[in-house]
């Protein structure tokens, strides 16, 4: 009598979706698709740099980011955008877990620089991050 090990495994998922540089494909003429690590990392920044109420039909897609320029950038604020970012993430992106948001305030430049670490959900389980400023336009 043999015994066999059952294992079970991970079925590896590839994550994709489309490039918004919306560049042609040279071999089969499509829109580019961004794939695994690269889809995900556009998908987290397409949520936190999208306005909350930009959406059309979907008021509660976005955060308030940029409603924070303004304000005297203190320990609140700071606690304040992690929050949103991770509550953003969590409810809109299933595919990361958000490891660390690092908030730097610039107050005199109305600009913030922000970096999100996250884990993608896959069986491999690559830490990522992104990382981008918001300030205002003249």
């Amino acid at each position: 009598m043999t015994t066999t090990e059952n294992q079970i495994v991970a079925r590896e998922r590839a994550y994709t979706d489309v490039d918004f540089s919306f560049r042609e494909n040279p071999v089969t003429g499509d829109i580019s698709l961004k794939r695994g690590d690269r889809a995900v990392k556009q998908s987290v920044l397409n949520i936190l740099l999208t306005k909350r109420g930009e959406k059309p039909f979907d008021p509660n897609f976005g955060t308030n980011i940029t409603g924070q320029l303004f304000e005297n950038f203190d320990p609140i604020v700071e606690t304040i955008l992690d929050g949103e970012i991770r509550t953003s993430l969590r409810n809109r992106e299933p595919r990361v877990e958000v490891l660390n948001v690092t908030v730097d305030g610039a107050p005199d430049r109305n600009k913030l620089d922000i970096s999100v670490e996250f884990e993608i959900q896959s069986p491999e389980a690559p830490i990522a991050s992104v990382s981008f400023s918001v300030e205002r336009l003249r």
